[in-house]
């Protein structure tokens, strides 16, 4: 009888049982699970005018930059650093509005009426124009304080 109680019985897990019933856990729970719906508001660019709302839209006030190449000029080595390439007798215009802009002090000029934080501002560059050029204008509307500024691209000629 010393001899039985010596005598250890291997148990076996079942496994299978254990991992059906996860598996039946794992769907109710993705079947009963309910998303949340999106809270807050969803900013769209849809027409004030038109839809359910009979209000008014509010007339916003914006300036619309347009930079574009008056005379091409020619690409010439910088004397300065001979790597780099820079034009030679180039006329670039800013226009905002009706009003037109050789250079950028005179644009700043004309900008620092406007309200800087309930006014969007758009820079749209033309055909030909640089990096450099879009700088130029982008600096005045930092240096003045805009909050909203936004970058149009267009492939008219004009």
């Amino acid at each position: 009888m010393v001899k039985d109680r010596d005598k250890f019985e291997e148990v076996d897990v079942e496994m299978t049982p254990m991992i059906d019933v996860t598996f039946l856990l794992l769907i109710f729970f993705i079947v009963t699970l309910k998303f949340k719906t999106l809270e807050g508001r969803l900013d769209a660019a849809l027409p004030k005018d038109r839809g359910t709302s009979a209000s008014k839209a509010e007339e916003v006030e914006k300036v619309d930059i347009v930079i574009k190449v008056l005379k091409e000029g020619q690409l010439i080595p910088d004397p300065e650093n001979k790597r780099l390439l820079k034009f030679l007798g180039r006329t670039v215009s800013m226009d905002v509005g009706t009003q037109s802009f050789r250079d950028a002090k005179r644009m700043k000029a004309f900008l620092k009426s406007f309200d800087k934080e309930e006014t969007p501002v758009t820079i749209d560059a033309r055909k030909g124009i640089t990096y450099g050029d879009v700088v130029v204008a982008l600096d005045v509307v930092i240096e003045l304080g805009f909050q909203q500024i936004a970058f149009a691209g267009s492939f008219e000629n004009e």
